[in-house]
């Protein structure tokens, strides 16, 4: 990079993170942290579709992931994954043959 960030003069303020004011951060005892949220999913489906009687069946599920489509952040607490967008809504449809 030619000409790198060497400071910020401006005020450092997040929406998805709580941060501690500059002069009070500390990793050991005061972190950054990513604000809570809700998210909510909905699943719906059934493991043998047609109602039969012999071994095999077909299932059928319908998920739908952040329902609300909120835009947040997620933390594993691990030092190989670190901190994540959660995806946008998602809708799936599964359909499983069992024999």
């Amino acid at each position: 990079m030619a000409d790198p960030l060497r400071s910020c003069s401006g005020i450092i303020a997040s929406t998805l993170l709580t941060l501690p004011p500059a002069a009070l951060a500390n990793n050991d005892r005061n972190p950054d942290r990513v604000k809570p949220r809700d998210i909510f999913d909905l699943a719906v489906g059934t493991d043998n579709l047609f109602r039969t009687e012999t071994t095999r069946k077909v299932a059928l599920r319908f998920t739908l992931s952040n329902v609300t489509n909120k835009v947040a952040l997620y933390n594993f607490l691990s030092t190989f994954s670190g901190t994540h967008f959660v995806p946008p809504r998602t809708s799936q449809v599964s359909v499983t043959y069992t024999f």
